[in-house]
């Protein structure tokens, strides 16, 4: 397979992707938003937590 078909099949794909997407609704969008927020912040507090008792063990 050369390379100028390989462009052109993800180039169809890629078209084909955009056409069945949606614009998500206003609550689709808030709970996502809610969902990556909380996410955001459990992932950063088990980083702040495992510094803090790293920190406190190499001291």
């Amino acid at each position: 397979m050369g390379i100028v078909q390989a462009v052109r099949r993800y180039y169809v794909n890629s078209v084909r992707l955009i056409k069945i997407t949606k614009k998500p609704t206003k609550r689709e969008l808030s709970i996502t938003s809610r969902i990556t927020a909380i996410g955001v912040v459990v992932i950063g507090t088990i980083g702040f937590l495992l510094q803090t008792m790293v920190s406190f063990i190499v001291e």
